[in-house]
């Protein structure tokens, strides 16, 4: 049985190399065979806009715009803040397909099933 995983990816364009981190650490998980789900949290919650992952270059990585399809592709349960939502004023018609706005209470039962690492 694969190993189960909540990310909680808290930064975007604030900090490009921690955010870049994030979604290659998402992607060597998924091919390892984790069962892994998202979170987009604070700052992190930008990354459910469409445009903002090709936006994202961290220095001496592989940029998240060549990364995010991958994640994507992998149809794997996302999750955004929907308080984090109201507050960077993110339309719902501008979130990416396949990421549910979600209250923390929603969230929180998806991470008593798995180990959770931040971001």
């Amino acid at each position: 049985m694969a190993k189960k995983y909540l990310m909680v990816i808290t930064h975007s364009d604030d900090d490009q190399d921690r955010t870049n981190g994030a979604i290659g650490m998402t992607v060597s998980l998924l091919s390892e065979g984790a069962d892994l789900a998202l979170f987009f949290v604070f700052e992190g919650a930008k990354m459910s806009r469409r445009g903002v992952a090709e936006t994202i270059e961290g220095a001496h990585m592989t940029p998240v715009r060549e990364l995010f399809p991958m994640v994507l592709e992998a149809e794997l349960p996302m999750y955004v803040c929907s308080a984090c939502v109201k507050k960077y004023n993110i339309p719902e018609d501008e979130i990416i397909q396949g990421i549910t706005i979600s209250t923390l209470p929603a969230v929180t039962s998806e991470m008593m099933d798995r180990e959770t690492i931040m971001f």
